[in-house]
């Protein structure tokens, strides 16, 4: 057995060869597992990569696009906003250009009637004091007592006059009062039918109740210089919104997630205060066209409490109250104040009144033409 486990030489040398060939195929094979490994554990982190690149574009696809579609939506409304501020713009311009030119004929033709008024009554009253000295001529021989009367007639006749013609109660209630006055001084009791129909007269225009139209009117005017210089109604400024900071630490993580969440809203939207319809912000051109149609308004009174038309006036009253309301701040005493003069003069009545006959001046036209028959 010994001579059997003895190497030849050249078995001695082959040995460390073979040896060597062993460990290099060795060392080959165990690269060769730890490789496909490898492989598979990448396969297996670009498989989840991509899985969890699926799963978080099938989440934040659809909030994506209807995060676009609201800002889409967003545009298109505010686009809309402006079109219809613009065509608002635009009609209410025109309809103010229209109402201010109608306005101005009214007022023109108006003037013109009331220019038409006055000459024709000076001309009346000329003529009433030519025959007034016509008759002092007649009468230049005839006694104190027909100068009265002619006096008296006269004074009636103006009250008269005054109060069919020029619609002014005050006056002819004055004229009555200096007629009666004067017969009190002729002490003539073949006069008593004549102060008994002025006494008469008297008592009906005590109970018409009219109101003071040239008051009213001037109130309406000091009204129109006031409201070009009221407060109007204005929006507030926009909300800023401030995010808490986030907390460092890996517990917080919901407060992180919450910041950045909040940060980006912020930068797409922005919040303000909610508002009214009719709380909005006015441009320099579109507050003067707001006072302009308040003062507007305010003529239109003016001219339906000289023309003497209730409809109207209490129309316009209303619409200038409602534009006070709507546009100027109701906070300002110069506001609150003119809406209650606005309540005052709208409670007004500045209908026509069915105006008495006067008695008096025909009575005492009887009586004259029976005094001068008697003289005859």
């Amino acid at each position: 057995m010994s001579e059997q486990a003895e190497l030849t030489p050249a078995e001695e040398s082959a040995a460390p060869l073979e040896q060597l060939k062993q460990q290099i195929a060795e060392q080959e094979q165990r690269p060769a597992g730890a490789g496909r490994a490898i492989a598979v554990l990448a396969l297996l982190c670009s498989l989840l990569l991509a899985a969890a690149a699926a799963a978080a574009a099938y989440w934040l696809w659809p909030q994506w696009q209807q995060m676009q579609n609201q800002q889409q939506q967003l545009q298109q409304a505010q686009q809309d906003v402006n079109r219809q501020s613009a065509e608002l713009l635009s009609s209410s311009q025109s309809q103010l250009q229209q109402s201010l030119n109608s306005q101005q004929q009214s007022l023109s033709a108006f003037e013109q009637q009331l220019s038409a008024e006055q000459q024709r009554q000076q001309q009346q009253l000329q003529q009433q004091m030519q025959a007034v000295r016509e008759l002092v001529q007649q009468s230049d021989g005839a006694p104190p007592r027909h100068w009265a009367l002619a006096e008296i007639q006269f004074l009636l006749k103006r009250a008269d006059d005054s109060l069919w013609l020029n619609q002014d109660i005050n006056s002819a209630r004055l004229l009555l009062q200096r007629a009666q006055q004067q017969l009190s001084e002729l002490d003539d009791a073949s006069l008593i039918n004549v102060r008994q129909a002025i006494a008469a007269d008297l008592t009906a225009l005590a109970a018409l109740k009219t109101p003071d139209l040239s008051a009213i009117h001037i109130e309406l005017a000091q009204m129109r210089k006031s409201s070009m210089g009221l407060a109007l109604k204005q929006q507030q400024s926009e909300l800023s919104v401030t995010v808490a900071e986030p907390q460092g630490e890996l517990k917080n993580w919901r407060s992180t997630l919450k910041y950045y969440w909040d940060s980006s809203l912020q930068q797409l939207f922005s919040a303000r205060v909610a508002m009214p319809e009719d709380y909005f912000s006015l441009t320099e051109e579109q507050q003067l066209m707001v006072r302009i149609a308040l003062n507007q308004q305010l003529l239109l009174a003016q001219l339906a409490v000289l023309s003497a038309e209730p409809t109207v006036y209490r129309s316009a009253l209303q619409q200038a109250s409602d534009q006070l309301q709507r546009h100027f701040q109701a906070t300002e005493p110069a506001v609150r104040q003119l809406s209650e003069k606005l309540l005052a003069l709208a409670a007004i009545d500045i209908s026509e009144q069915q105006l008495p006959a006067l008695q008096s001046g025909p009575q005492l036209q009887d009586y004259l033409q029976s005094m001068a028959e008697t003289e005859l």
